[in-house]
């Protein structure tokens, strides 16, 4: 089932201000447990993803930890000077 609402739009809604995120995005070989859980081989390339999200007096409103099938993830990127 998919939510119709997003994390942000919930958070934003109860009143929570988001100011900032901290975001590393990198590479390895996937786990077993992960290779099953994915369908991908044991070792295939992932891409790996942590996030932390505070609001505007500091608080952490959001910790994630995620791996994504190399094979099937774009990144598209707007850059501004």
């Amino acid at each position: 089932m998919r939510a119709s609402i997003g994390l942000y739009t919930l958070l934003r809604a109860a009143g929570v201000n988001l100011k900032i995120a901290s975001q590393s995005i990198g590479a390895r070989g996937a786990t077993a447990a992960e290779a099953r859980a994915l369908g991908e081989a044991r070792g295939a390339p992932l891409l790996t993803m942590d996030r932390t999200v505070y609001d505007d007096i500091g608080r952490v409103v959001e910790a994630g930890s995620h791996v994504y099938r190399a094979s099937r993830y774009t990144f598209e990127l707007t850059l501004t000077s």
